[in-house]
C-alpha cells in the first residue's frame, strides 16, 4: 500500500529529472481542455438545444475524474513536506491555494454552475502543467519584468501622449458634433469613448462624425492613434532586446569562467 501511495504522489507531484510531464498530469491537461470547449460551445442556444443533455452527461463524468484526481491528492497529501504527516497535513492542504483551485474545478459538474464557471478550470494547467516552474516560462517573465523596470519613464511619457491625445480629440469632437449629435456626442464622457476606440482603431462604429470639421478630427485622432499603439509597443521590444542582451552576456561570461584550464 505504502508503495503504491508513492508511486501515485511521484506521478500527481511529477517531479520527474527532465522536467516532463507525468501521464496522469497528460491526461488530467486533455480533460481540462475538453471540458473547456464544451463549456465554450454550450454557449451557443442551438448547440445547448440539440446536444445539451449529452454535454451535461460528458460534464458528470469529467468532474467525477477531477473527483478520483482529488481525493489521490489528498491520500498523498502527507508525503509532501510542506503539508506535513497525518490528518494535519491533509488539512492544511485542503485550504491550500492549489487545492482550492481543484474545488472550484470540480464544484461546476455537480451543482448546474453556468458554463461559463467552467472555464475557470484553465487556472489548473498553470499546476498540472507546471507552467510557473518552466525554465522558459520563467525567463519571459524576468525579460517582461525587466522591460517594465527599464524602460517606466519612456512607458509614463508614452501614457502621457495618449491620454492628452483622448482628451484633445474628445474636447474638439464634442464642440464640433455636440449639437448635431446630441445624443451619441452630446459630452465630452460620450465623445472620450468615441476616441478610445478610435485611437484603438476598434471603431465600433455606434458614433461617426458627420461634419466636415468632425471628419477632419476623425482623421487626425486615427492617425495619431497609430503612434499610441505603436509608441509602447517599440519600448517594450526595445527592452524585451536589452535584456535577453544583458541574459547572454552573462551566460558567456560564465561559461568563459567554467571553461577547464591546462595544467601541463
Amino acid at each position: 500500500m505504502n508503495e503504491l501511495r508513492l508511486r501515485i504522489y511521484k506521478e500527481l507531484i511529477n517531479n520527474s529529472p527532465g522536467g516532463r510531464t507525468s501521464v496522469s498530469n497528460k491526461i488530467c491537461g486533455v480533460t481540462i481542455f475538453i471540458s473547456i470547449f464544451f463549456a465554450v460551445i454550450i454557449t451557443e442556444n442551438s448547440i445547448d438545444y440539440q446536444f445539451g443533455d449529452q454535454i451535461d452527461f460528458l460534464d458528470w463524468i469529467i468532474g467525477g475524474l477531477f473527483c478520483v484526481e482529488y481525493l489521490c491528492r489528498l491520500w498523498v497529501a502527507p508525503l509532501e513536506k510542506k503539508y506535513g504527516q497525518g490528518w494535519k497535513g491533509v488539512l492544511r492542504y485542503v485550504i491550500s491555494p492549489l487545492a482550492i483551485i481543484d474545488v472550484i474545478a470540480i464544484v461546476p459538474s455537480f451543482f448546474g454552475v453556468r458554463a461559463e464557471l467552467k472555464i475557470l478550470r484553465i487556472i489548473r494547467l498553470l499546476r498540472i502543467l507546471k507552467i510557473g516552474r518552466s525554465e522558459k516560462f520563467k525567463q519571459s517573465i524576468y525579460h517582461f519584468n525587466y522591460a517594465l523596470r527599464s524602460k517606466s519613464q519612456e512607458l509614463q511619457i508614452s501614457t502621457f501622449y495618449t491620454v492628452l491625445l483622448l482628451l484633445i480629440s474628445s474636447t474638439f469632437m464634442y464642440l464640433a458634433e455636440s449639437s448635431i449629435q446630441p445624443e451619441l456626442l452630446g459630452s465630452i464622457p460620450r465623445c472620450l469613448w468615441w476616441s478610445i476606440t478610435t485611437v484603438s482603431a476598434v471603431g465600433y462604429g455606434d458614433s461617426i462624425p458627420v461634419t466636415a470639421f468632425g471628419k477632419i478630427i476623425a482623421s487626425i485622432t486615427s492617425l495619431m492613434g497609430i503612434a499610441a499603439i505603436a509608441i509602447p509597443t517599440g519600448i517594450l521590444a526595445s527592452g524585451f532586446s536589452e535584456s535577453i542582451g544583458v541574459q547572454d552576456k552573462k551566460n558567456k561570461i560564465s561559461n568563459v569562467v567554467q571553461l577547464p584550464t591546462n595544467t601541463d
